[in-house]
């Protein structure tokens, strides 16, 4: 348990954090209006989708790493990291390219409205010009925490989230008269509005970025990197394996944001009010889950190595109290957000149009929470143990077949309103999290990592 909590810790803080500077983003965006919030939500799910396919090439390079520690090999666990650099060049490099030629048409594709419209592609414009640092930021976050150092992506992101609220007052209001201590003095302001925010992101992205992989290259003697000494000269073997974890995590999240931006086109159907209360909600709902993120790349880490070391016990023991852990904090969490929903709701937006919508969602989808997060903690766990591809295909058949097709009956047949789409949502995250927890029990998992012949230690 205490190691466990040793990896956990800092990883649910920075989750919470990260969560909680979404708040104040979207409270100091949606004090401009309805208009301004739906310009950031309606690109929220392409941004989830590409930032969930950086964290499945993450994926492959972190568990890698793990089993490299665990079997107490530095020099691939080094040579890993060298190949995790080329993959976020060539990814990075690759996102950034692709969403700047599609920037103009992604939010037409969900459903923006014609005042909605302009200030999205600018948001997206500029949101992305910092990808190859986001990826850099995923990557070696995943890489550092397999490694053990949980506490550098906490450092390094906090100071980033820090850095994004205060460049938020600069860019996103204009110039404007401020008063303390009864002394009244000019606070410059850019007022670029939802691209003002976007373009703080983008700089707070880099400089975190830049931290994160700059670190991941210093680790001690064991696990320094020195890339004008080594080179960046491709290993297949090591990419090869790393492909076959990671693709299916990618996909995975690929399946899930797809999905994802399908519902956004749904929700922008029922107009602004509604979009912007699903923009609320969701960044609401944040931080019941965001605590079992923290705990599942514990888990990865732990099982990791604990199948590099050939340690079957370590690895059941790990996974089994990881999937308890994280159901019962969000539990606790979930109970919190039904109670507290229109609080909640109230704290970014005046609109009580938006607000009664947000509420009635956020009260819907709490009773799901403690699912999602065994979900989202044993698939951590299972990619620990290599089984990749079950939580590809449980996250396949939810999305698509249970998400995907209740919510449109719900909305066009019984004329329900967003209420329908979490609904189906919740539906969706009940049934991902049975389905994880039952593979997990299964057991598959050792036979596929090497364990099922390991003797217990």
């Amino acid at each position: 348990m205490g190691t466990m909590w040793r990896l956990s810790w800092p990883a649910i803080i920075e989750q919470v954090l990260a969560t909680m500077v979404s708040y104040v983003d979207t409270a100091m965006v949606g004090a401009l209006g309805a208009a301004a919030t739906a310009a950031v939500s309606v690109n929220a799910a392409s941004l989830w989708l590409i930032n969930g396919v950086l964290s499945g090439v993450g994926v492959g390079f972190s568990v890698l790493v793990s089993h490299a520690i665990g079997a107490g090999d530095d020099s691939r666990a080094r040579a890993v990291i060298r190949q995790a650099v080329l993959g976020t060049l060539v990814c990075g490099c690759a996102a950034l390219l692709l969403y700047q030629l599609l920037a103009g048409f992604i939010p037409l594709w969900l459903g923006a409205e014609p005042d909605v419209y302009p200030q999205a592609v600018a948001y997206l414009r500029c949101y992305t010009a910092a990808m190859p640092f986001t990826a850099a930021g995923l990557i070696f976050s995943a890489v550092l925490r397999c490694m053990g150092n949980s506490k550098a992506p906490l450092l390094f992101n906090t100071m980033a989230n820090v850095l994004n609220i205060i460049l938020n007052f600069f860019f996103i209001y204009p110039t404007r008269r401020g008063d303390f201590l009864g002394m009244r003095f000019a606070i410059p302001g850019a007022g670029m509005g939802a691209t003002g925010a976007a373009i703080a992101s983008a700089i707070a992205l880099t400089v975190s970025g830049a931290a994160i992989f700059w670190c991941a290259l210093r680790q001690g003697d064991r696990f320094r990197v020195s890339l004008r000494a080594e080179g960046l000269r491709p290993d297949r073997a090591i990419l090869r394996q790393a492909v076959r974890l990671g693709l299916p995590s990618a996909a995975e999240r690929a399946a899930v944001n797809l999905g994802q931006i399908a519902m956004t086109a749904l929700v922008a159907s029922l107009g602004t009010v509604a979009l912007a209360a699903n923009q609320i909600a969701t960044t609401a709902e944040g931080l019941c889950y965001m605590p079992a993120y923290g705990i599942s790349y514990a888990a990865t880490a732990l099982v990791g190595q604990s199948v590099g070391a050939q340690n079957r016990e370590d690895a059941e023991g790990y996974g089994t109290l990881s999937g308890r852990l994280g159901f019962f904090l969000c539990l606790g969490t979930g109970a919190l957000l039904f109670l507290l929903a229109r609080p909640l709701a109230t704290l970014f937006n005046s609109d009580p149009a938006v607000v009664d919508q947000a509420a009635l969602v956020l009260r819907i989808v709490s009773v799901a929470e403690p699912f999602f997060a065994l979900s989202i903690v044993f698939t951590g766990a299972l990619r620990g143990g290599q089984d990749v591809r079950f939580p590809m295909a449980a996250s396949l058949i939810c999305m698509w077949g249970v998400r995907i097709v209740l919510a449109p009956i719900l909305v066009f047949v019984f004329r329900m309103g967003l209420e329908a789409v979490w609904i189906a949502m919740s539906a969706d995250l009940v049934l991902r999290g049975i389905l994880c927890t039952v593979r997990w029990r299964s057991g598959k998992w050792r036979r596929m990592c090497g364990l099922e012949t390991a003797a217990v230690k």
